[in-house]
């Protein structure tokens, strides 16, 4: 990867940058999370966020974990996904539960190629990445706001769910 930022969001239809990274699960232990990989078996939902902890980004988390079970009925893979370290994701995870990984990108080189690096902030801005399987960019919601169901609705569209 590089450590150039792409200069737009990631389009549907084109191939989701790879990246193997760690993550922790909703149980507190510790993964890896391979990209395209985890795409091999059905559909993949990345959730791009800010910061573990802060209001808008845990209503983010909780907005898609609400639906998880549709989505996991429908064999969709879910992850956060931000510049967290672990130890940070370990206490959020400990703290609200989530029933998907979450992906620490320390050094921000999954955010910089999916297009979604604040280089104000030095972190991730809010996103929802649709992987189709195989590994082909299926739809992105380049600004996901909580409060906007619409976000979720083109996500559940996108997979035949809406």
């Amino acid at each position: 990867m590089t450590d150039e930022p792409r200069g737009e969001p990631i389009q549907a239809g084109e191939p989701a940058p790879p990246f193997e990274l760690p993550a922790v699960t909703a149980s507190g232990e510790q993964e890896t999370v391979c990209m395209p990989g985890a795409a091999e078996a059905g559909p993949v939902l990345l959730i791009f966020y800010q910061d573990d902890g802060m209001p808008i980004c845990t209503r983010e988390l909780t907005a898609i974990a609400l639906d998880h079970a549709l989505l996991e009925g429908a064999g969709v893979r879910v992850f956060g996904i931000n510049t967290n370290g672990l130890g940070s994701h370990r206490k959020f995870q400990e703290r609200d539960h989530f029933p998907f990984p979450l992906i620490s990108d320390f050094h921000g080189e999954a955010v910089k190629a999916y297009g979604f690096w604040d280089a104000e902030e030095r972190k991730s801005r809010r996103a929802l990445v649709l992987v189709a399987e195989g590994g082909i960019v299926k739809h992105v919601v380049p600004h996901f706001n909580p409060g906007n169901v619409n976000g979720k609705v083109e996500i559940f569209a996108a997979l035949g769910l809406a």
